[in-house]
C-alpha cells in the first residue's frame, strides 16, 4: 500500500508545538480568551512579588472588561485552586470531589508563538477578539509568547512614553500574527498592549517564584526559553534593591483590597460560562425565579456570579 501521508503544512507545525496546550484545554476548559477577572488578582500579586510599580494593576483598571484573565496557569500548568468554596452555583462539596478526580498535572513543554497569520472576523466593543472562538482561545497566550519574544525580563511599564518604541514593535508583532475584521476597532491596540504589560508581570513574578524556591539557572531556562542568561543575571539581584521591596509592600497592602477571590479556575468568565448556563436552564426549567438576572450589567453580573454562591 502507497504512502498516502504529505508534508504537514506550517500551520500544522505550529499547532504542533502547542499541542500540549490544546489537550488541556479540551480536557480540562483551560485557556479562554478573556482575562480582566485576573487581571485584578494576578497583576496585583505579579506586581506585589516583583515590585512592579502598579503595572499589573494598572492592567486591570484601564481594560474595564468583564472577559479578561491572562492566564498564567495556561502557560506554566498551575491552576486557580485559591478558591471559597467551590463552582459558582452548585454544590461545593460535589464541586471539592471533581478537583480531586482531575488527573495529575504533566510536565508541560513552553509556550511558542505560532508561525502563522489567523484571522479574526468578530471584535468586541472594548477590542476583545471573539471570533473564531478557536482561535479568540489562544490570544492571551500568543501575546505573552510575543512579550517574551520581544521585551527583556528587566523592562517595566511597556505602555510607557520611554517605551513608545517598544509599544509599536509590539503592535507590528500583534498584526503578524493575527488580522482583525474592518472596520478596525482602535481598541485592539489599547487592550492588547494592558494584556501585554499584565503578561510582562506575570513572567517576572513567575520567574521570581523559581528563584525564591531556590531552582538554578539551567532548570529555570529549560522552561524559560526566552530569558537569557544575561538578563537573568540582572533580574536575580534587582529583586533585593530597596525599591523593588517598596514596591513588594505596596503590591501586598493594594492585594488586600481586593473583594474575595474568583472562583472560575483558570478560564476565567468563558470559561465558567457554559456552567453558569446550564445552571439558568435549571432555575427555569423548576419554575423559580433566577436571582442572577435582578444584576442588569453583564459585567457586574459576571463579577458578583464568581465570587458569590445562591443558597
Amino acid at each position: 500500500m502507497s504512502d498516502t501521508s504529505k508534508p504537514r503544512s506550517q500551520e500544522e507545525d505550529a499547532r504542533e508545538a502547542n499541542k500540549d496546550f490544546w489537550e488541556d484545554y479540551d480536557g480540562e476548559g483551560r485557556e479562554a480568551a478573556a482575562e480582566s477577572i485576573g487581571d485584578e488578582e494576578e497583576g496585583l500579586d505579579a506586581a506585589a512579588e516583583t515590585g512592579d510599580e502598579g503595572e499589573g494593576q494598572g492592567a486591570a483598571v484601564e481594560t474595564g472588561d468583564e472577559e479578561e484573565a491572562w492566564d498564567d496557569a495556561a502557560e506554566t500548568g498551575e491552576e486557580t485552586t485559591d478558591r471559597t468554596k467551590g463552582d459558582s452555583g452548585g454544590n461545593p462539596e460535589e464541586a471539592k470531589k471533581k478537583r480531586k478526580a482531575r488527573r495529575p498535572r504533566r510536565d508541560r513543554k513552553p509556550q511558542v508563538l505560532a508561525n502563522v497569520t489567523d484571522a479574526f472576523t468578530l471584535v468586541s466593543a472594548s477590542g476583545l477578539p471573539l471570533e473564531p472562538s478557536g482561535v479568540a482561545k489562544g490570544y492571551n497566550m500568543q501575546l505573552g509568547c510575543i512579550v517574551r519574544e520581544t521585551v527583556s525580563i528587566n523592562n517595566h511599564d511597556i505602555r510607557s512614553e520611554a517605551n513608545a518604541a517598544l509599544a509599536e514593535t509590539l503592535i507590528q508583532k500583534l498584526h503578524q500574527r493575527y488580522t482583525f475584521p474592518e472596520p478596525f476597532n482602535k481598541k485592539v491596540h489599547s487592550l492588547a498592549l494592558t494584556k501585554m504589560s499584565t503578561a510582562l508581570s506575570s513572567w517576572r513574578n513567575r520567574v521570581k517564584r523559581k528563584i525564591d524556591h531556590g531552582e538554578s539557572w539551567e532548570k529555570i531556562s529549560s522552561k524559560e526559553p526566552s530569558l537569557s542568561k544575561e538578563d537573568f543575571d540582572a533580574f536575580k539581584p534587582s529583586l533585593e534593591t530597596e525599591e523593588a521591596k517598596k514596591w513588594t509592600a505596596w503590591g501586598k497592602k493594594m492585594r488586600e483590597l481586593n473583594l474575595g477571590v474568583h472562583h472560575c479556575g483558570s478560564g476565567s468568565y468563558r470559561g465558567k460560562q457554559p456552567t453558569w448556563d446550564k445552571e439558568d436552564l435549571e432555575i427555569e426549567r423548576l419554575g423559580k425565579e433566577n436571582p442572577w438576572l435582578r444584576i442588569a450589567d453583564l459585567q457586574t453580573r459576571n463579577y458578583v456570579r464568581s465570587r458569590y454562591y445562591l443558597d
